[in-house]
This record gives structure tokens, C-alpha cells and sequence, in this order.
């Protein structure tokens, strides 16, 4: 019996939040894991006997480990112990993927991303985030820097209190992402499905908890020039760490978007608790990853 191990970043009884987002594809894993015959455990990667753990689990994932952000240096501890080789993904990629400073090494490489560089006096909106956050957490998006509301000065303010407890990455707001982002989802170094993310009426970001909403795309829709694109964004991470001293990538979600003159704007690569959107398809490729068939 296939001993898997979900970590988590919160007491137990707090990801039952989880459980209640429907939107959330991650939730099913547990239950169809324990119905194929793998033992399942739930538990914080905080706690003291963690260690223990892993080597008591066939398999680790962090599918459920999307609360990381709110203990950025331990998280990074945690990561730098080299515990376990049978975490997925693997610990290299996931702390590659915790800062998003990884954007830089992806346009060092070619890719485009959101451009960091524009007047400070100009009028133009901006989005502010941490350089480690999830889900668009504490995101913002500031109008127009030459005018900042009661809502821009509180948020930084709580930027120059150390509050988000990480670096800041200020961005030039691409408009594009009103026609959605698209999301490529990798799994087990295949590409599975495409999945475009549509931003409610009024809001600017895509995720579910903002209201947003998941349409499944076929590859027919994405255009060849954005295709290749995405596929070389993925080559690119699976020499990086893919190869054979640190093993297969078992999952990953590219997001961008497509600009007037730019055919793929990375916007984000998820590889620690990316929404997979599985009820549109990878299911059992996954799960067939997690139980070693």
C-alpha cells in the first residue's frame, strides 16, 4: 500500500476551507488516492516530528501547502534541510518557485514577462505584490501612481511595515489580462490541458476566490507562436530540473497571457499547489504519478 503524505501549512481542521472551495480541483486527491489503495496523511510541514514523516511516506507532496507564503522563512528552512528525495515536486524546483524573482532568470532566458521598467511619474497602473505570495495574495493593483486613493496608501503602507514579510515586485499592469490568462498545465513532463482564466467584472485578477472563471481550451485554440512559447518555457525548466540527478517534473501550471505585438507574456509558473483544474482532464495521469503505476 502506497504511503502518500499531504503537507499542509495550517492545523488540519483549518483546510477543511479548503474543502469547501468547489472550484479548488486539488481537494479531490486525497479521496480518489485512498480509493485506488494508497494510505493518506495530512500534516503540517511546521510540525516538530515533520522529519519523521517523510521517511515514514512512500510519496510527499505540497498540493495542499498553499498557506507557505505566511511563513516565508521557515518554509525556506524547511526547504534548505534536503530531507526527503521523494517530494513532489522536487525540492530544487519548489524553492526556485517560492521567489518570484524566478521571473528575472526567465526573461535572462528570452521569455517575456511584465515589464518592470516605466516612468515614476507616469500615469499608468501598476500592480504591487510580494515576491513570495500565492493566489494573488495581498496583490495590488495601484490606477494610477500619480494618484494614490486611501486604498494605495494603506497598502503601502503595510508594504513599509514589513507586513507581507517578503520583497515587493512592482509591474507594469498589462490591460491584456481582461481577455484572460491562459494556463498550461504539465503533467508528468506531458502536457496535458489548456485552461483559460477569465477575470469577474470589475476585479483584475483571474483566481476563483476573486470570482474568476475556468473555461478548458483545446489546442486548436492557443495559437502556434504561444504554443511553442509555453513548450520551450517548460524545456527550459525540465534542463533545469528535470534531468536525471534530481528526477522527473510531476506537475506544473505556465500562465500568460497574449499581448498585441508579444505572443506569450509569462505571467506566473506554479510549481508547489497550482490549481490544476483536473475535473477538465490529468487526473489520472497524476494519479497515477502519486502511486508509482
Amino acid at each position: 500500500m502506497k504511503r502518500i503524505l499531504f503537507l499542509i501549512s495550517v492545523p488540519p481542521g483549518v483546510i477543511e476551507k479548503y474543502l469547501a472551495i468547489h472550484a479548488w480541483s486539488n481537494e479531490m486527491l486525497p479521496v480518489r488516492l485512498e480509493e485506488l489503495g494508497a494510505s493518506v496523511t495530512i500534516k503540517q510541514w511546521l510540525d516538530e516530528d515533520i522529519i519523521e514523516s517523510l521517511f515514514n511516506h512512500d510519496v510527499v507532496n505540497f498540493f495542499w501547502a498553499e498557506d507557505y507564503i505566511r511563513h516565508p522563512s521557515e518554509f525556506a528552512q524547511f526547504l534548505g534541510g534536503g530531507h526527503c528525495p521523494l517530494i513532489v515536486n522536487k525540492i530544487t524546483l519548489v524553492r526556485w518557485n517560492m521567489h518570484k524573482g524566478y521571473l528575472l532568470d526567465m526573461q535572462r532566458a528570452g521569455f517575456d514577462i511584465p515589464a518592470r521598467s516605466f516612468p515614476l511619474n507616469a500615469s499608468s497602473p501598476v500592480v504591487v505584490k510580494p515576491s513570495i505570495s500565492a493566489s494573488s495574495t495581498n496583490t495590488h493593483l495601484i490606477p494610477d501612481i500619480a494618484s494614490l486613493s486611501t486604498d494605495d496608501l494603506a497598502y503601502l503602507d503595510s508594504c513599509t511595515k514589513g507586513l507581507f514579510k517578503s520583497s515587493l515586485i512592482i509591474q507594469k499592469f498589462e490591460p491584456e489580462i481582461t481577455m484572460g490568462e491562459y494556463s498550461f498545465i504539465v503533467i508528468n513532463e506531458r502536457l496535458s490541458h489548456f485552461v483559460l482564466k477569465r477575470r469577474r467584472d470589475g476585479e483584475f485578477q483571474c483566481q476563483s476566490k476573486f470570482g474568476g472563471r475556468l473555461r478548458q481550451v483545446t489546442i486548436e485554440d492557443i495559437e502556434p507562436l504561444m504554443l511553442f512559447t509555453a513548450k520551450s518555457i517548460f524545456n527550459m525548466l525540465k534542463g533545469l530540473f528535470g534531468n536525471e540527478s534530481t528526477g522527473r517534473i510531476g506537475y506544473l501550471a505556465i500562465d500568460g497571457l497574449v499581448t498585441e505585438d508579444r505572443p506569450f507574456v509569462l505571467m506566473e509558473i506554479e510549481a508547489i499547489e497550482p490549481e490544476l483544474s483536473l475535473e477538465f482532464g490529468g487526473s489520472d495521469e497524476l494519479l497515477s504519478l502519486l502511486i508509482g503505476n
